[in-house]
């Protein structure tokens, strides 16, 4: 994902079709690439399970593997907190299809796997995790709702350490809604996870900016340039800015604007390339910041605007 954005070409996109009865309109979207032979998951409970759980677990043990974990012995103590915006939409839209086509012969084995906390479920199941889990739903940026419960969740010491998790699966119905919102957005699917802890040497969350709550776009489109502003003397010398840009410029407007006079030795828009990834755009976002911290050895700037509730930014610090 990383040399993807630096090289900032677009992944391949497909047409999504419908289940019956084809649209008068172009309606994209950019799937997930294979996973190589040796990153395939096996495990009893991913023979049935859908592709946002098979995303969830491989992004969760790329999680625990980068943090120094053996992902078949995961730590003690440790609590999932799953994001998603959509939910399972694959077999959510197989089930109710077979229900219409012939109710009598609608798969019982397809429902488990239409309920919001089934991948969540799975993670926990497949890794063998002993703390708490929980599901949030709500926009893309929801991830920084999820941060600040496993914050508390680790000050309280209900789990020592705990894994962020979001993810989404594309079918033709969310593809289709999403460009409503305008013909040009391209769907993507996907899942990021950031193994949360307050220990070891890793990137730094220093700042969580928000949530500034709006209701309209145009109340969205006022608040932007005081996020900037409110983020930019938590800022000491140069940064990277991780952006929510889609490439649409009426879209982008606001958010280009809030942004412009910022200490950015580069900006990164992981959008341009991945699509619109819904529930799981801010936590690739944060992903990507992680990894540009890592990498640059400077603060990081992850911009959030969301897109019906409220606006974030996060600061992360090498």
């Amino acid at each position: 994902m990383h040399q993807a954005v630096l090289e900032g070409k677009p992944i391949p996109a497909v047409k999504c079709p419908r289940f019956e009865k084809e649209r008068n309109w172009s309606s994209e979207a950019r799937p997930a690439p294979p996973a190589p032979p040796e990153k395939i998951t096996r495990h009893p409970r991913l023979r049935r399970s859908s592709a946002i759980t098979r995303y969830s677990v491989s992004a969760a043990l790329e999680a625990l593997t980068d943090a120094g974990y053996d992902p078949a012995a995961p730590p003690s103590g440790l609590g999932v907190l799953f994001v998603m915006m959509n939910g399972c939409v694959a077999y959510t839209g197989r089930f109710y299809h077979e229900v219409l086509q012939n109710p009598a012969q609608a798969s019982p084995l397809i429902f488990p796997e239409t309920v919001f906390n089934a991948p969540a479920s799975h993670v926990a199941s497949y890794l063998g995790i002993d703390g708490a889990v929980s599901t949030l739903l709500g926009s893309p940026n929801s991830i920084v709702e999820a941060l600040d419960t496993a914050g508390f969740w680790i000050s309280s010491g209900i789990v020592d350490e705990c894994l962020l998790i979001a993810a989404e699966e594309c079918d033709w119905l969310s593809t289709e809604g999403l460009s409503y919102y305008h013909p040009k957005l391209i769907a993507s699917e996907g899942a990021g996870a950031l193994l949360v802890s307050g220990k070891g040497d890793g990137p730094r969350v220093s700042e969580v900016i928000g949530p500034m709550s709006y209701l309209s776009w145009q109340e969205r489109c006022a608040l932007l340039p005081e996020l900037a502003a409110q983020t930019y003397p938590r800022l000491q010398g140069r940064a990277v800015l991780v952006n929510d840009r889609t490439g649409i410029s009426k879209l982008d407007h606001a958010e280009a604007t809030a942004w412009a006079e910022g200490p950015w030795d580069a900006v990164l828009s992981p959008k341009y390339v991945l699509g619109e990834s819904m529930g799981a755009g801010s936590a690739l976002q944060l992903v990507l910041g992680a990894m540009a911290a890592r990498q640059t050895k400077q603060p990081v700037v992850i911009s959030m605007p969301g897109t019906n509730t409220a606006a974030y930014a996060c600061v992360l610090t090498p």
